[in-house]
């Protein structure tokens, strides 16, 4: 069956719907019933037009509609193709007996523990109080520890300028909800988080590249595309960017600042891996603290099912976002909040991420060591490598041929935004896999198949 008849199908059996979502929503289902696989041709513009007997204008909607949804990818010059299917690389899947190198968890072994942690708060707070309804913002003494746990990041801010969300992931979908409006373009690097596509996607963000180097987003690019277009704002992971490990020097951070005050570009830094690394430079927000939000997560530092992060953000945004929790989630759970601001209070916090350092250091050394050679970028006690893959690999065939060795891998294709073709590359989380044994098989495995010898 061809894309023609797939879309006289679905206008007969949806007439009133506009033609131009008939025909995305046709594609869509090629995509799902495998009619339309990862990497065919779609027809011209012109042609299709021709073939379905509408306008040209109708089918340029209609691909429109297709990129929006990441279900097609337009190179110029070359045409519309369907988009290879992207799995959630950072949101946890169950599988078979694999080794999982796709999602960062961050050496889970080595949290706290919550036993000791549960017994001491029970003797020193009123569980009632966390078993209440509260101000979305959180508790004062939770901002309080907020503010501390945000100058692990070299952030200066006070507890009132910190709300407390239900995860930085949850953070992230309250600042894009309140500060964004349906229809705005917001700049991102080419290649970056996968929750972002996503929930620009599902509010109607349109997501803007802007070229990068090995020390992030060029401030050229950005000031071109802030002439360009009407650009709203700019989110970055600036210290320890997933996946390429790009970190942001403090002077183009100064140009990126100057930029954004140029432009009034507002600033998301989601630098929720800052922490994995000894050192970061001047955050952004310290730098222009009336358009800059910072997320602060506890998560990868203390515990995935720590669902905790503090958001701070201007006083004149501070409204707006506390009533994007509310209607979100209500509150962050005030229990979670309760053992996030122990941990930090009482040192905890600060020991287990120097642990998790410590064991990301190893870890790295051991990453190097087998993929000596190869493009492998790391950094000493980064929790994650990104490794560039030679000529003749892929990202298709590379992840297929590990995946049928029991390796799980996020190549660069899921991070790349709809309007690019990234460069073979994968992602290698250093801390999911517990025993160092199951890592070094897993990094064999990719040292094996980069060699030929698989």
């Amino acid at each position: 069956m061809d894309i023609v008849t797939l879309i006289k199908i679905e206008q007969n059996n949806n007439p009133r719907v506009a033609l131009y979502h008939n025909i995305a929503n046709a594609i869509a289902k090629g995509i799902s019933t495998h009619v339309l696989n990862s990497g065919m041709l779609l027809p011209t513009h012109r042609n299709l037009a021709h073939a379905l007997g509408v306008t040209v204008g109708t089918i340029s909607r209609a691909y429109a509609e297709t990129s929006r949804r990441q279900l097609t990818i337009g190179i110029t010059g070359r045409g519309t193709y369907i988009n290879a299917p992207s799995q959630n690389v950072d949101i946890l899947l169950e599988g078979g007996k694999i080794y999982d190198l796709s999602f960062i968890s961050p050496f889970e072994y080595l949290n706290p523990s919550l036993d000791k942690a549960l017994k001491k708060i029970a003797t020193k707070s009123d569980l009632s109080l966390l078993m209440r309804y509260h101000e979305p913002r959180g508790l004062l003494h939770h901002r309080e520890a907020g503010a501390k746990w945000a100058s692990r990041f070299g952030v200066r801010v006070g507890a009132n300028s910190v709300l407390v969300s239900a995860g930085a992931q949850h953070a992230l979908l309250v600042l894009l909800s309140s500060l964004f409006q349906v229809g705005d373009k917001i700049v991102a690097e080419p290649l970056t988080y996968p929750l972002l596509k996503q929930l620009s996607n599902r509010l109607c963000l349109n997501l803007v590249p802007a070229a990068m180097d090995q020390a992030g987003i060029l401030p050229e690019a950005l000031e071109a595309l802030c002439k360009a277009g009407d650009i709203k704002g700019l989110y970055l992971m600036p210290s320890c960017q997933s996946p390429t490990l790009a970190q942001i020097p403090d002077y183009r951070r100064h140009e990126l600042v100057a930029i954004c005050r140029k432009y009034d570009v507002l600033i998301i830094e989601d630098d929720v891996y800052a922490l994995s690394l000894e050192k970061s430079p001047e955050p952004l927000i310290n730098l222009a603290p009336e358009r800059s939000f910072f997320i602060a997560s506890t998560s990868e530092a203390l515990s995935g099912g720590l669902r905790v992060a503090y958001i701070c953000v201007p006083d004149a945004f501070y409204s707006d976002v506390e009533q994007a929790i509310g209607y979100t989630v209500s509150m962050a759970a005030p229990l979670m909040a309760e053992l996030a601001s122990f941990w930090i209070e009482d040192g905890t916090a600060d020991d287990v991420l120097w642990k998790k350092r410590e064991e990301a250091a190893m870890r790295n050394v051991l990453a190097r060591r087998i993929l000596d050679g190869f493009a492998l970028e790391t950094r000493s006690t980064g929790f994650f490598a990104w490794l560039k893959l030679p000529k003749p690999w892929n990202n298709t065939n590379f992840t297929e041929i590990a995946m049928k060795k029991g390796l799980r891998l996020a190549n660069s294709s899921h991070f790349a935004l709809p309007s690019i073709t990234p460069e073979p590359a994968i992602r290698l989380s250093l801390g999911g896999l517990s025993d160092k044994e199951e890592l070094s098989k897993a990094l064999n495995i990719i040292a094996e198949i980069l060699h030929g010898h698989i």
